[in-house]
């Protein structure tokens, strides 16, 4: 069987045992600034790496710092739009760079942002279908990191639902989402999005339990996998929490014989 470039990278991304990933984002600083954790990043990228995440999601200027044997065991993903929040309205994202970019880096995939719910929406989505059109001629895996504004409460969880699906319809390969609060409610969210679903960790939490708990509900709902930043890059011992969610996502209990070599959700 031949396999497309698209297909190779992707499994660049998946451990090739459970057919699932744990994507460590640190691209926050672009909206943030200099957070915590990734203050000096040079310095915070050996101990991060080390930990030994699937894939790491950066922006250009840091991926052209990671020294390349701290990825010998590590996909990269580069984050190809971004907003500040000195506007007022981080949430509301431009594209930084291209697929043209991220090839000559020597990426495995590109992700984009999209804010569904806000005034912005409408050019977010339009940034993110040239993006999907500039995959599709370099074979280029496209993450797109779904977020929701507004809405009545209690509506959030169908909101995500509608927000994943409209991002896999203009075609990304993957999509995350913050998680809904059960896997009863983020169910839904998998069964409506036909593109492989990741669940988000959101901001640092004060229970170390609570991460790996949320994560091992998204699994059960139907997740593959998990794109955790803040939560990492942020506690006191990023690789023990690392390690934590590399053995709930990649459970002996849902691995691959390594011989069929493809991920579940590729």
């Amino acid at each position: 069987m031949i396999v497309s470039g698209r297909e190779r990278r992707l499994r660049r991304l998946f451990s090739p045992f459970s057919g699932r990933t744990v994507m460590l984002p640190i691209d926050q600083p672009l909206t943030l600034g200099p957070i915590p954790g990734l203050v000096d990043v040079t310095k915070a990228l050996p101990t991060l790496l080390a930990g030994e995440p699937d894939a790491v999601i950066a922006h250009r200027g840091v991926i052209q710092r990671i020294p390349a044997e701290l990825l010998a065991r590590t996909g990269l993903v580069m984050h190809l739009s971004g907003g500040t929040g000195l506007s007022g309205r981080g949430y509301a994202k431009t594209l930084t760079g291209s697929v043209g970019d991220a090839v000559r880096l020597g990426v495995d995939a590109v992700s984009v942002h999209i804010t569904f719910g806000v005034a912005e929406e409408r050019e977010m989505l339009a940034d993110a279908a040239r993006v999907v059109a500039e995959c599709a001629q370099w074979d280029m895996p496209l993450l797109a990191m779904v977020y929701v504004h507004g809405g009545e409460p209690g509506s959030m969880p169908g909101r995500i639902a509608h927000a994943a699906r409209a991002a896999a319809e203009i075609g990304a390969d993957l999509v995350k989402v913050p998680y809904t609060g059960s896997d009863e409610s983020f169910a839904p969210v998998i069964e409506g999005c036909f593109a492989p679903v990741l669940v988000a960790g959101g901001e640092l939490g004060p229970d170390d339990g609570a991460l790996p708990a949320m994560v091992e509900a998204a699994l059960r709902a139907g997740a593959a996998g998990a794109c955790v930043g803040r939560n990492v890059f942020q506690h006191e011992d990023p690789r023990r929490v690392l390690a934590t969610l590399r053995a709930t996502v990649h459970s002996p209990s849902t691995c691959l014989p390594y011989s069929e070599g493809v991920p579940n959700h590729v």
